[in-house]
C-alpha cells in the first residue's frame, strides 16, 4: 500500500485504521510524507511503533501529491507483494474493499471502482464504471487513484516508465498516468460498479469529487485554459512510447492532433470523442467543446 501524505493530521489515523482493518487480506502500508507542518508524521510514527505493518519512510519535500506518489512509485520497496495499491490520506476504506478487489487480478492487471463522496450532510455515489473505450485513457483516469490495485507486472511497467521517461514529472495526476501506462502496455483493466471507499470532501482536497456547480466551473476553466488538452497530449505521447504496433502509431497521431489547433485537427478529434471518454454525456460535452473552440 503506497500512501502519500501532507498536512493530513486530521484525517490520516482513521484512514490508516481502515486499511489495517481490511478483512481476509494481509496489508503493509508505506507512507511517504511531503514536509508536513502539522502532526501528520507524529501520528504515523506513533502508529508504526504499535503496528509493524505501518512503515513511515524518511521524510522529503516533493511539493505536490503527484510528485510524492511518483517518489513512492520509483523508490518504495514492494518486493514480495502480491499486489500494489495507492491510498490517499483522507479517505476511509470499506472493510471488505481489498477482499473484493484482489480476486479481479486473476483476470486483469489493474482494477479500480466507484467511491462515495462524503459531505457534512450528504453522501453521493461517484460513478466511474461506465464501459471502457479504446482510447479513454488519453483523456481520463479509471477513477480515483485511491481505488487502484495493480498486479506486480503492471506496477513494474509503471515503475519502469516513471523511472525512464522524464515527461511523467509534468503529468497532471498520478492515477491518470498509471491508468494510461497500463492500458497502453496492452494490459487488461477492470472498473467495478460498487463503491470501495468513503471519499471525504473538505477544503483541502487536492482534486475532490466532480460534483456540483463549483466543480463544473473549475473544470470548465481548466478546459478553456488549454491545460487539460496539454495534459492529454502529454499522456498520449507517454502512452505512445509504451504501446506497440498499430496502437503506438494511433496514439502518436492523437498526440499530434491534441498539440495542434487547426480546423482539420479539431474535426478529427471531434470524430474520436466516442473513444476518448467513457460516459456518453462526457463524450457529448467534449465534442461540443471542440466544436466551439473551447478545447
Amino acid at each position: 500500500m503506497l500512501l502519500a501524505s501532507h498536512d493530513g493530521e486530521q484525517w490520516i489515523e482513521a484512514q490508516l485504521r481502515s486499511i489495517l482493518a481490511q478483512r481476509d487480506v494481509d496489508v503493509r502500508i508505506l507512507v511517504s510524507d511531503d514536509a508536513s507542518t502539522d502532526g501528520t508524521r507524529d501520528v504515523v510514527a506513533r502508529m508504526a511503533v504499535h503496528d509493524e505493518r505501518v512503515v513511515l519512510l524518511p521524510g522529503g519535500t516533493y511539493g505536490s501529491a503527484i510528485a510524492n506518489f511518483l517518489h513512492l512509485i520509483r523508490e518504495a520497496d514492494v518486493s514480495g507483494a502480491d499486489a500494489v495499491a495507492f491510498s490517499d490520506q483522507d479517505d476511509v476504506w470499506h472493510l471488505d474493499r481489498l477482499a473484493r478487489q484482489l480476486p479481479r487480478l486473476d483476470d486483469a492487471d489493474g482494477t479500480s471502482g466507484n467511491v462515495t463522496a462524503v459531505y457534512p450532510r450528504r453522501r453521493v455515489l461517484i460513478e466511474k464504471h461506465h464501459p471502457q473505450r479504446r482510447l479513454d485513457f488519453v483523456c481520463e483516469s479509471a477513477g480515483p487513484g485511491s481505488t487502484f490495485v495493480l498486479s506486480p507486472a503492471a506496477f513494474a511497467r509503471v515503475r519502469e516508465v516513471a523511472t525512464t521517461d522524464a515527461r511523467v514529472d509534468d503529468a497532471a495526476q498520478h492515477d491518470w498516468l498509471v491508468y494510461a501506462i497500463v492500458r497502453a502496455a496492452g494490459m487488461r483493466w477492470t472498473i467495478a460498479e460498487e463503491s470501495l471507499l468513503d471519499y471525504r470532501q473538505h477544503g483541502t482536497n487536492v482534486v475532490g469529487a466532480n460534483v456540483g456547480v463549483r466543480s463544473a466551473l473549475a473544470r470548465l476553466r481548466q478546459l478553456r485554459s488549454g491545460a487539460f488538452r496539454a495534459d492529454a497530449a502529454r499522456v498520449a505521447r507517454i502512452a505512445s512510447d509504451v504501446a506497440a504496433g498499430p496502437l503506438r502509431v494511433e496514439l502518436a497521431h492523437v498526440a499530434e492532433l491534441l498539440e495542434r489547433d487547426d480546423a482539420a485537427a479539431r474535426r478529427e478529434l471531434a470524430a474520436l470523442t466516442p473513444e476518448l471518454r467513457r460516459r456518453p454525456r462526457e463524450q457529448r460535452l467534449l465534442r461540443a467543446a471542440i466544436a466551439v473552440g473551447a478545447w
